[in-house]
């Protein structure tokens, strides 16, 4: 299953940007306060990107451009999204105002690119083979320059997420067959690591602060919601007859949020990792999704 067919099965659960230029890295201080969470709700008949708290409140519609949006990162300066549309392109969009700048990746179409933690680098999945199937990851300096592949693998590589670090960029491999798994990469050496193994799908891994993964998988028939802890065995946080999905960390990593049809449309829902208290965040009529959380609330200096 390919991201453009998984974005056409989200869809389904549920019922013009500036000229291109390169984006330019800002200074890492921030302000305090601001929406804790980015997310994907289907507005007017399109995603569009909104924001609010992590209790789902002050929610705001951030991006209204004619392209549906795919995926979302924070800038670690916390007042910039770095927004994918679902015609391969990405841009720049200011929480101020909604504002969209093109940025040029040099490439086209990348569904998935994500801004490193630092905001210098930006990583992505390009196709330049003649398979659908075809794509490998790339990585380049947000002014544009240095763009270089990171993986030369048979099958689709994509979905890159950034260690917090910004050490690794853990990715999804499939052969073309019943089977999509999480991998490791580490940036500066280009040494890669299997991380699962199934005859089945793996999805949306997150990262938190102290390293442990959450993915969605249907290694138990339907996806799920499972986290990993780091050098422990993987478990499900879900166990439930909807679809679960896109599982993003609080900062300190006792939360989570994930996307789920279990209230009978797709919805952004808040696990409690202790407590395991569970609570429905949006009630949007089209449905939301993809959620993301701001890696840090506060200032980072």
């Amino acid at each position: 299953m390919t991201t453009i067919a998984r974005i056409v099965v989200v869809a389904a659960l549920s019922a013009a940007a500036s000229p291109a230029i390169a984006a330019t890295a800002k200074s890492p201080t921030r302000a305090v306060g601001g929406p804790d969470v980015a997310y994907i709700a289907l507005t007017k008949g399109m995603w569009q990107v909104w924001t609010m708290r992590n209790d789902g409140s002050d929610a705001r519609q951030l991006t209204s451009s004619l392209s549906d949006k795919t995926r979302v990162s924070w800038y670690p300066t916390g007042d910039r999204l770095l927004v994918n549309t679902n015609q391969g392109a990405a841009y720049a969009v200011e929480l101020a105002n909604g504002k969209e700048t093109g940025i040029d990746l040099g490439v086209k179409p990348v569904l998935d690119a994500v801004i490193s933690p630092d905001g210098t680098h930006i990583a992505f999945s390009f196709n330049g083979a003649d398979s659908p199937d075809g794509h490998d990851l790339w990585i380049e300096s947000v002014d544009g320059s240095g763009r270089r592949r990171l993986t030369d693998m048979p099958g689709l590589q994509h979905e890159p997420t950034w260690s917090r670090d910004g050490a690794f960029l853990y990715f999804l491999s499939g052969s073309g067959k019943q089977t999509h798994d999480i991998w490791r990469l580490d940036v500066r050496s280009g040494s890669r690591e299997q991380l699962t193994a199934a005859d089945l799908y793996h999805f949306d891994v997150a990262v938190s602060a102290h390293g442990d993964l959450a993915f969605s998988a249907n290694s138990l028939g339907n996806y799920e919601i499972f986290l990993q802890p780091a050098g422990s065995p993987a478990n499900a946080l879900t166990q439930d007859n909807a679809f679960a999905a896109h599982p993003t960390f609080s900062p300190d990593g006792g939360q989570i949020l994930f996307e789920s049809t279990r209230s009978g449309s797709l919805q952004i829902w808040k696990l409690d990792l202790e407590s395991k208290q569970l609570l429905q965040l949006t009630h949007d009529s089209g449905g939301a999704r993809s959620p993301v959380w701001r890696a840090n609330p506060e200032l980072v200096r």
